[in-house]
């Protein structure tokens, strides 16, 4: 037993002074980095530290904010190719997380918000491209909007809600033009706008609503202009101009700068 807890010790302490002993930032003859690497912000504090094998991060690496709060960690496989990520509020509350292949987006990543700490979307990737369900939240847990993509393009249902999964609006892309049948609706889920769409333009009839039902203007398309456009108010004006200035766009995460394993 006495011999037992000298080894115990023995270990701890060689483990221990190794640790303290620890040389960063080499790198070979191929001007690889190899071993341990940490470099730290102009003031002092720590930007990141890690391990890296042939010039790849393997195990855990974490990176930090200027002010020393912890940005992010990251585990690499022994490849240092996939990783899993986990990102951090400057507050220490968890911003969002997933995996990373060969420094792409992979598989399902969430975020949460900063000020509830809910989920507020949900995205799939398949190696950086964007494949499958995206899915926005209200802070409640339902769903507010849903878009599918298949290789990279909006390709499938978009769908929005009120709160309470009353919809608001359901539309068709294919190949992130919208095709097909648009409906918006009014929180009371009546019809509030109907129409068609044809390679991203308005086509055919388009009819607008009151909330009670009644129709209050009918517009007739052809390649996404009709003579009669002048007919409809401020607010269905700006709504279209939202819808077209939208199409085929959407925001990236601003996250992928500071995980780039071999950035700074």
């Amino acid at each position: 037993m006495r011999f037992l807890s000298l080894v115990i010790l023995i270990s701890l302490n060689v483990a221990l002074f190794g640790q303290s002993d620890t040389v960063f930032n080499q790198t070979d003859a191929a001007n690889r980095k190899q071993g341990y690497w940490k470099k730290s912000w102009p003031n002092g504090k720590l930007m990141y530290k890690g391990f890296f094998r042939d010039n790849k991060p393997v195990g855990e690496m974490r990176r930090y904010f200027e002010s020393g709060a912890l940005k992010a960690i990251l585990m690499y496989d022994k490849d240092g190719l996939f990783s899993r990520a986990k990102i951090y509020y400057e507050d220490g509350t968890l911003a969002a997380q997933g995996n990373y292949f060969n420094a792409e987006k992979d598989s399902v990543w969430t975020y949460y918000s900063y000020y509830n700490k809910s989920l507020t979307s949900r995205e799939s990737y398949i190696k950086g491209s964007r494949e499958g369900s995206f899915i926005n939240y209200y802070p409640n847990g339902e769903i507010s909007e849903k878009t599918e993509y298949k290789n990279n393009l909006k390709n499938g249902n978009w769908e929005q809600y009120f709160n309470g999964n009353v919809p608001k609006l359901m539309a068709h892309y294919d190949n992130n033009k919208l095709e097909g049948g648009f409906i918006v609706y009014f929180n009371n889920g009546k019809p509030y706008i109907t129409g068609q769409y044809k390679n991203s333009l308005r086509e055919g009839k388009w009819i607008f609503y009151k909330e009670d039902g009644a129709v209050e203007n009918i517009l007739n398309y052809n390649e996404g202009k009709a003579a009669e456009e002048k007919q409809l108010n401020k607010e269905e004006q700006d709504f279209f101009r939202l819808i077209d200035e939208s199409q085929g766009k959407f925001n990236e995460p601003d996250e992928t700068e500071f995980l780039q394993p071999n950035k700074k």
